[in-house]
């Protein structure tokens, strides 16, 4: 799989299922209901599935290139972060996707 259609599957599949609901709640200027946060994800078969457990299965198909232990972490604390509640912490994914996105142009 190229680079660019591996990313495109990460935004797709994970970031932006984890990152918008707390985009969507911190611009309507409210906090978060209990839970709210927490991604309801599935698998490429329709089964839900955590975060962490897709950000594995992506992590398989990965470039050689990719940075996978340190976007793992990034989503691990982004997880955490929307079972707490914590707006800042799920968007700061965004910003880990874009370096990990700058690492494989770098290397390309």
């Amino acid at each position: 799989m190229k680079p660019v259609d591996w990313l495109a599957r990460v935004r797709h599949d994970l970031v932006k299922r984890m990152v918008w609901p707390a985009r969507d709640r911190r611009d309507s200027g409210s906090s978060p209901a209990p839970g709210e946060l927490s991604p309801r994800l599935i698998d490429d078969e329709g089964a839900p599935i955590t975060a962490d457990a897709l950000w594995t299965a992506l992590a398989a198909d990965a470039p050689p290139a990719a940075d996978v232990a340190a976007f793992g972490a990034a989503v691990a604390r982004a997880a955490a972060a929307g079972e707490a509640g914590d707006l800042q912490g799920v968007i700061a994914l965004e910003t880990a996707f874009a370096d990990l996105a700058r690492s494989l142009e770098d290397k390309s």
